[in-house]
């Protein structure tokens, strides 16, 4: 629940010309494309996981899998969190990406 002055506050940054309906769009991401981003994923823990994430990412935006790919295993070793490096050329770019690795069944959580 939002309160009196959070309404307040929604209601200032509008008037301002500001859109709260989509906080970020290409003209106000913090990003200037394009950029080496960092695809973030954490799956359950095997190859054939592994091999569809890297799968994935390389339709979008071609990688060097030992200088861009990095993997490491969760504590008990049932997850993994892969960090693939790409260069991405714009955030609808890095929307694509995300929205497929999203819809893969072994990922559990994305950043």
């Amino acid at each position: 629940m939002v309160s009196a002055s959070g309404w307040a506050a929604f209601s200032a940054v509008e008037e301002a010309g500001v859109s709260v309906g989509g906080l970020m769009d290409e003209s106000t991401t913090p990003l200037e494309f394009p950029c080496r981003y960092p695809i973030k994923a954490m799956v359950r823990s095997s190859a054939e996981a592994r091999a569809a994430v890297l799968s994935v990412v390389a339709r979008h935006a071609p990688f060097d899998e030992a200088d861009a790919v990095r993997v490491r295993p969760s504590r008990n070793g049932r997850f993994e969190s892969l960090t693939v490096t790409v260069e991405a050329t714009s955030r609808a770019h890095l929307e694509q990406i995300y929205a497929e690795l999203r819809a893969l069944d072994p990922v559990v959580m994305m950043l």
